[in-house]
């Protein structure tokens, strides 16, 4: 059994002949944990782990073996898990080759743990490590090891010697080893003092070689040679160590020679180090910066670096900066970089231009470069002082300014934004509006002036903003009309409190009105009558007619109202529609006077067929006079005549209408009257209309320009018999040929497929009022 680690209680021990002697207790009793940690800690940091087997110390257990007559000889060094050979010789595979061992087969951990000697004549029969698996996998039996110590003092490991049979060591033995042990740890410290600089070398990020120089015949430094370099070398350079140790730079890099050799001159000549720049184009263009010192009268050593990546951001610094810079003095507008200047209690008392651009000097008239380094009130005069403690608020404050100003008494005005910087210094954009303010101030005359004009107009005027229909300005008479304030509408569904209805009493819908119409882009312009209701309970009548505004992109901005009192107008329509009425009414007594005595006189002719033929002629200027009437006695809609004309004579549903609204005056709608009941009697008689599935069509269309616009139309029956031309020409025929405007313009196709009659006449003639 493997006894405790009684050393890591800060306890030593002497053992002999593999017992314990005595106990010592130190001065300074530390944790076993903080012990082991630091002898962990000493060894990680001396670089011992780090190069395994003979490559370090192997020479010096060529000596123990010598000296001592054994087989195996080692130098330990004792981790945690593990110990790993600083030296070693005679160790058999695959220990040799591996360089270490796991903990499970060292003798050397329990002189690290008792800081003593360790004599082990049979270790098959000690107790301590009989049960150690470096007996059977290594073949130790003998042991003989002694504790090394770093310079320090701290234990780190052991030196042994080992015998594969069992062995009286004696006191010459110990001494030997003991002495040996010594040398052991000389050689350590040199070791690692080499490892520490060495490993820096290694792990050095930045490039390093050292070079020597080299002459010409003159003894002038031409080139110099390298002698060593480290790991960073290749990765900063790509080159490799076997191509670069002994070659010349100019063998190696001869585009950096003339750049390179004048910073080495320096340093060989003077003995002062220096920080040299370059360039290497063989390296991809990069970038090294290198830190040159003298180490002997012929050798250099330099640490260097990439800086290619700085190089560039430099350099994109620069064209960056060019470039702003090139922005700056191109802007319209003036800049500003001022630094307040204070006295001795702290008071801002004046500021100075730290920077100006071109725009600036051009607002002002005052050129740039005689302003930078000065004060406001030196550039001035004191004449414009104000700004002093404007800026300094905007300093103090951390807060912008917003500003237009006249400088001066020049009566130029500018418009600015001034912004903090920092605690000390602001900027300031600002642009002339000299000519904006002046305009403004006109454009504000005219519309003092335009809204003077509105508010003397005989006519209402509301102005609306897109989109929401918000009524902005409204003049005296719009209110006098209206009996309210209608800028209290501030959009389309506020409409409502203007109260309308239409001519048969029935409630306006506000969404109809114009300015509504527009907002929903239903339309650009827009006109309606409504019978208004102010809110003290009068009503009036009045024409309301809107227009759109837009922009210059034809986008809607808004809209504009014209309200017109039209209550005279419709009192007038009253009477003349009322006088019409009568007049009709009377017409038709007469017509009905005329179809009486018609009646009564033509009783005793035997051909009824003519008088009832008749009857219907009277009753198809009647229906065309009540059509007049509807719509207005002097003119009325095409289509409204041929409707109803036509819908005593055939259903609807059998005919087809299809044109342009189009109106016709008294003349024009008699005599149309007249023709479309002549043709529909014929259809109804022997045409399509004289049977189940017969369809007639009425086409018009207007062609034409200014006098010579023409109304045309085609009648044309589908559907129908066959047709064939009439054997004799009547009244009808006679009426037909006359045409709409009584001087023919009529072409009748008597088609076996359906009759086709295409008329033609002037509007002139259609409209005319008498």
């Amino acid at each position: 059994m493997s006894e405790p680690n009684i050393a890591a209680t800060g306890l030593s021990l002497w053992r002999g002949s593999g017992k314990i002697g005595r106990i010592k207790v130190d001065k300074v009793t530390m944790n076993a944990e903080e012990l082991a940690a630091q002898r962990i800690a000493a060894i990680r940091r001396s670089g011992l782990l780090d190069k395994a087997g003979n490559e370090q110390f192997g020479h010096l257990t060529e000596h123990v073996r010598a000296a001592l007559d054994v087989p195996v000889a080692i130098i330990s060094i004792v981790d945690e898990n593990r110990q790993v050979f600083a030296g070693h010789c005679g160790l058999p595979e695959p220990w040799a080759a591996r360089g270490e061992t796991p903990i499970t087969h060292s003798f050397c951990q329990h002189v690290v743990a008792t800081d003593d000697v360790l004599t082990i004549e049979d270790a098959r029969l000690h107790d301590l490590v009989r049960d150690n698996m470096a007996i059977d996998d290594i073949g130790v039996v003998a042991y003989l090891g002694v504790p090394i110590r770093l310079p320090d003092g701290q234990l780190i490991g052991a030196l042994a010697a080992i015998d594969t049979k069992p062995r009286i060591w004696i006191a010459r033995d110990r001494l030997t080893l003991e002495t040996l042990a010594k040398v052991v740890e000389k050689q350590i410290e040199v070791g690692v003092s080499e490892l520490m600089y060495r490993s820096l070398f290694h792990d050095m990020q930045e490039g390093y070689y050292v070079a020597s120089a080299v002459r010409d015949a003159t003894g002038d430094i031409v080139d110099i040679r390298f002698e060593d370099i480290n790991p960073a070398f290749q990765r900063l350079t790509g080159m490799k160590p076997d191509t670069v140790v002994g070659a010349t730079l100019s063998q190696i890099a001869p585009g950096v020679l003339g750049d390179m050799m004048p910073a080495y001159r320096s340093v060989f000549d003077l003995g002062e180090p220096i920080v040299h720049l370059n360039q290497a184009n063989e390296i991809g263009g990069k970038w090294f910066e290198n830190r040159i010192r003298r180490i002997g009268a012929d050798r250099i050593a330099s640490v260097f670096s990439d800086v290619t990546a700085r190089k560039l951001a430099e350099e994109r610094l620069q064209k960056s900066e060019a470039h702003w810079r090139g922005l700056f003095e191109q802007l319209e507008e003036g800049f500003i970089l001022g630094e307040l200047i204070r006295d001795a209690d702290g008071q801002v008392i004046d500021w100075r231009y730290i920077e100006v651009n071109r725009a600036w000097g051009e607002l002002v008239g005052i050129a740039p470069s005689s302003a930078v380094g000065r004060t406001v009130h030196e550039v001035f005069g004191g004449s414009e002082d104000a700004w002093i403690p404007a800026f300094a608020a905007v300093v103090s404050s951390n807060e912008p300014l917003v500003f237009v100003r006249e400088v001066g008494t020049t009566g130029r005005w500018y418009e600015g934004h001034a912004q903090p910087l920092d605690a000390e210094r602001f900027v300031v954009l600002f642009v002339e509006v000299t000519a904006r303010l002046k305009l403004e101030a006109e454009l504000r005359d005219q519309q003092r002036q335009l809204s003077t004009i509105i508010d003397t107009m005989p006519v209402g005027v509301l102005l609306a903003e897109a989109p929401t229909g918000r009524i902005i300005l409204q003049n005296e008479r719009s209110q006098q009309l209206l009996g309210r304030d209608a800028t209290a509408a501030q959009s389309v569904d506020e409409y409502d409190i203007f109260v309308a209805t239409h001519h048969d009493g029935s409630p306006f819908d506000p969404h109809h009105y114009p300015l509504a119409r527009i907002m929903a882009r239903e339309c650009d312009s827009a006109t309606v009558e409504v019978l208004y209701h102010r809110p003290d309970g009068s009503k009036t009548w009045i024409s309301i007619v809107g227009e759109a505004i837009k922009d210059l992109s034809g986008d809607l901005s808004g809209a504009v109202v014209a309200v017109t009192d039209i209550s005279d107008r419709k009192m007038v329509e009253a009477e003349k529609e009322l006088i019409n009425r009568e007049i009709a009414h009377r017409l038709k007594n007469m017509l009905a006077m005329v179809q009486a005595i018609a009646t009564q006189t033509l009783r005793p002719v035997t051909e009824q067929a003519h008088v009832r033929t008749f009857e219907k002629r009277l009753h198809a200027l009647s229906r065309a006079h009540d059509v007049l009437l509807h719509d207005n006695h002097d003119s009325a809609p095409i289509q409204a005549i041929m409707a109803t004309t036509l819908e005593s004579l055939a259903p609807a549903d059998r005919v087809d209408l299809r044109g342009p609204r189009t109106i016709v005056g008294p003349k024009g709608a008699l005599s149309l009257a007249l023709l479309l009941h002549e043709l529909g009697t014929n259809a109804v008689k022997y045409g399509a209309l004289s049977n189940e599935h017969g369809r007639v069509a009425i086409d018009w269309f207007i062609e034409g320009k200014g006098v010579e616009r023409a109304l045309h139309m085609t009648w044309q029956e589908t559907n129908g018999p066959i047709v064939t031309p009439p054997e004799r020409k009547g009244f009808g025929t006679k009426l037909l040929r006359m045409g709409l405007a009584g001087a023919g313009g009529v072409d009748v196709d008597y088609a076996p497929t359906g009759l086709v009659v295409k008329m033609v006449a002037l509007l002139t003639q259609l409209q005319q009022t008498e």
